[in-house]
């Protein structure tokens, strides 16, 4: 429902998000911009992953400040992700969008590591698309994030063509009967660890028969933490097949259990972008 009086308008809409935001992209804001000429906006958001927004904004302090004045940027922080919003303001839509691109190529020479795509992609996407291209596979042995990489691929239309599937050990025992790791293996040095961790890569490559695999252990919290591996504690790993190559990282996140779990996953991602794309690029 629309409604003017006095110069004044006043807009209703339903509150289901999906049918509001379509109704205001496809409706609301055309009519404003056209009753009223105001200067149209262009948007271009950057999506990163890898480092915090005081960090990456810190990175970013010479690059941010040789911005045009029509050009303004938010820092858009969600767990382990961080969107570059960049807004340009205008009556030329082809010379805004100029500018911005512009912008971004000179953004992607200085973090082109931590871009991983744009606007409206995804991770799981943006991996999805690489798995894709190139005609491989992946699969996931999850521990502590409990088949959550899994639920992020799947969530993909196609991921059946490159999605093998999955393998949750969430206890030494299915660690061990399952996976084979050794017992010594896990009294040694735990089951959150690099040489857990490297095990369950190396099992998960032949159990799933996968190009790919990501293998995560960590300990997501709130509790279970010890003053060697305190909550948050997460390793991460990711190997390829061809080259028969792992890569294990630790992280220390939070002791926030639902956020360490989507950071864990989110990052797991990241690590098999950078993987994918170095093999074939």
């Amino acid at each position: 429902m629309l409604f003017e009086n006095s110069n004044k308008m006043l807009i209703s809409m339903p509150g289901v998000p999906f049918e509001m935001k379509g109704m205001f992209s496809s409706f609301v804001i055309p009519y404003i911009q056209n009753k009223y000429n105001i200067s149209k906006l262009y948007y271009k958001s950057v999506l990163t992953q890898g480092l915090g927004e005081s960090f990456l904004a810190d990175k970013l302090k010479d690059w941010e400040n040789s911005l045009p004045e029509n050009i303004s940027l938010a820092y858009l922080p969600s767990q382990s992700i961080v969107k570059l919003r960049l807004t340009s303001s205008g009556n030329n839509f082809d010379v805004e969008k100029k500018q911005i691109d512009n912008k971004i190529q000179e953004l992607n020479a200085i973090i082109g590591d931590l871009i991983y795509g744009f606007d409206e992609d995804t991770l799981q996407s943006v991996v999805g698309t690489l798995l894709l291209n190139n005609k491989k596979t992946i699969g996931t042995i999850e521990s502590c994030t409990g088949g959550y990489i899994a639920h992020l691929i799947t969530s993909v239309s196609g991921s059946s063509e490159y999605f093998n599937g999955s393998i949750i050990p969430y206890s030494n025992q299915l660690k061990n009967s399952l996976l084979g790791i050794d017992n010594n293996i896990l009294e040694t040095y735990g089951a959150v660890s690099m040489e857990t961790v490297e095990k369950m890569l190396l099992s998960g490559e032949k159990l799933l028969k996968t190009d790919y695999i990501i293998a995560v252990s960590g300990i997501a919290g709130p509790s279970g933490g010890t003053p060697t591996k305190p909550v948050g504690t997460i390793f991460i790993g990711v190997r390829s097949s061809k080259n028969n190559k792992s890569i294990i990282k630790k992280y220390i996140f939070g002791n926030n259990r639902e956020h360490n779990i989507i950071k864990t996953s989110q990052t797991a991602l990241n690590m098999l972008r950078k993987l994918i794309i170095e093999e074939n690029s």
